[in-house]
């Protein structure tokens, strides 16, 4: 069966990363546009605390993917900088006025922080993707 042609950019497939490669597009559309909101009134400072939680969400979730997949070595530093991420994403959550927090923008405080972490937790449980080796003469 014919594979569908993969867009390459620099070599490199974007097909197995367009989730987080469209997130990361949303978070830099969140902080722009936070940023000319800011100077109008204070919402925009909401839309930019959102852009920043897509941005780390989405790139640790990507560094995650990546060490599942075995594009990269699994090195302590990888690991502890997807934590480090996880730990700015869930303070949003621990804030002192949260619930008071959640009815003036429950999509920045509460749902786009839960869908990161439920994103990584998921890509986090799964099982390491081992490639066979098929067997040949060589």
């Amino acid at each position: 069966m014919l594979e569908p042609p993969r867009v390459m950019l620099g070599g490199y497939a974007i097909k197995k990363h367009i989730g987080s490669t469209i997130a990361l597009g949303f978070g830099v559309l969140s902080i722009i546009s936070g940023l000319a909101n800011t100077a109008k009134e204070s919402g925009g400072v909401v839309l930019h605390f959102g852009g920043i939680i897509i941005i780390l969400g989405a790139l640790a979730y990507r560094s995650a993917k990546k060490r599942k997949l075995g594009e990269v070595k699994s090195s302590s530093l990888r690991k502890a900088s997807e934590v480090c991420a996880m730990g700015c994403i869930i303070t949003p959550l621990l804030q002192k006025d949260f619930p008071d927090n959640v009815i003036n923008s429950p999509i920045t405080i509460l749902i786009i922080p839960l869908w990161a972490i439920i994103a990584y937790i998921v890509i986090s449980l799964k099982k390491q993707k081992v490639e066979k080796k098929e067997k040949g003469f060589l």
